[in-house]
């Protein structure tokens, strides 16, 4: 497979300019095909000799993709259905006492923010928030100052969603760990838009979508956590699976891997399309999928800058960004240029709790003629 395959089996980019691989991604015929298939081997019965045994094969197999493709264990990953249910296992896995606090930043998505507010109510923890500015150094004194001996955890985007800008993660797990505290990343703007090597980041834990820029099938995602940190998590939902053995009256010992915190009737031939999203980049090579996203989105940004009353919200330099470009429109709502565009058949989207941000995800599969219709649009409002 090519570069250029991604664009001829993925449909939806013949009739739209497709600019929401950071919510929703279209996915490729391929991996249709591979789900669809595992699918229905697995409808012939699920308890006849040889379904199940292979289809927990496959399973597997994608756990050991993903673990390749982040420079992990495979024992270190488990595998769900989105980002969130890695947050949960975090929040949900620590002894809380009134006064706890957490760090997140002041630009989290609701599944990074939801799950700490409700710990709020419940536990009586505080929450402390990071304001994500373009000054690396000032942001990072800021981080030293929200930390303190009550500080249980950070969570933490690594790259934000509503400005695109890659965080200073590794800067900011050595400053929590120097104070003894674990730092949980997440990677759902992050992993398959930019490298997610987790030896480099060295943080704890590291939760991710399949389902955005890896193009696999909606309900497919996993969480990181390292090694020697899996005892430090307590498994707050378990079931069958999560265990290693136990008895009939009590007894019980879990699994010594990621897998503890994984149990009950999983959906399969999901995540085995999971896996086959990953060998299709595998097989294109990352590097040229980083370096395309990188280039198409200097380009994109080139061209925003020449529409008049547009203001970016994104770093300019790629190095301290990703393929999500934010930006406002002069007077405009974002719900204005978002139905503006879609009749042009541009999808783009509104960020939530600001009138007037729009976010694009830029892909592989975008073109020259697709920036020319997001900008065409624009230049048309005015």
């Amino acid at each position: 497979m090519q570069l250029s395959d991604v664009r001829r089996h993925t449909p939806i980019t013949q009739e739209y300019a497709y600019f929401q691989s950071s919510g929703f991604s279209p996915k490729m015929e391929p991996v249709i095909e591979e789900t669809n298939r595992w699918a229905q081997f697995q409808n012939a019965g699920g308890a006849a000799p040889g379904i199940h045994e292979k289809m927990l094969e496959g399973f597997e197999a994608t756990r050991e993709k993903v673990a390749q493709s982040m420079n992990a264990d495979a024992d270190e990953i488990v595998l769900g259905e989105n980002t969130t249910i890695g947050i949960n296992i975090v929040a949900n896995g620590i002894n809380w006492q009134a006064g706890d606090n957490v760090i997140l930043s002041d630009k989290e998505h609701p599944g990074n923010r939801i799950t700490w507010y409700s710990h709020v109510h419940r536990y009586g923890i505080e929450l402390r928030f990071l304001e994500v500015v373009h000054d690396e150094e000032q942001m990072l004194e800021q981080f030293e100052l929200l930390l303190d001996a009550r500080t249980r955890v950070v969570s933490i985007s690594h790259v934000c969603r509503r400005t695109g800008q890659r965080l200073p993660a590794r800067a900011l797990v050595d400053i929590a760990h120097g104070r003894g505290v674990p730092v949980l990343l997440d990677g759902a703007q992050a992993y398959g838009a930019v490298p997610v090597d987790m030896r480099e980041l060295d943080c704890d834990f590291y939760a991710f979508s399949g389902h955005k820029y890896i193009m696999a099938p909606q309900g497919t995602g996993g969480f990181y956590v390292r090694q020697d940190m899996i005892p430090w998590v307590q498994p707050s939902w378990i079931g069958s699976h999560s265990q290693k053995d136990f008895d009939l009256v009590g007894g019980l010992t879990l699994l010594d891997e990621a897998k503890r915190f994984e149990f009950g009737t999983r959906n399969l031939a999901d995540q085995i399309g999971f896996g086959k999203a990953l060998d299709c980049w595998e097989e294109i090579g990352w590097e040229k999928v980083f370096a395309y996203i990188a280039d198409f989105t200097d380009r994109l940004k080139a061209a925003l800058r020449d529409v008049p009353g547009l203001r970016l919200h994104t770093p300019p330099a790629y190095g301290k960004s990703s393929g999500i470009v934010t930006f406002s429109l002069g007077n405009y709502t974002s719900a204005q240029i978002q139905e503006h565009l879609k009749e042009r058949k541009v999808l783009v989207a509104p960020l939530e709790l600001d009138g007037s941000m729009i976010r694009v995800s830029t892909h592989v599969f975008n073109n020259e003629s697709d920036l020319e219709r997001l900008v065409g649009g624009l230049l048309a409002m005015k």
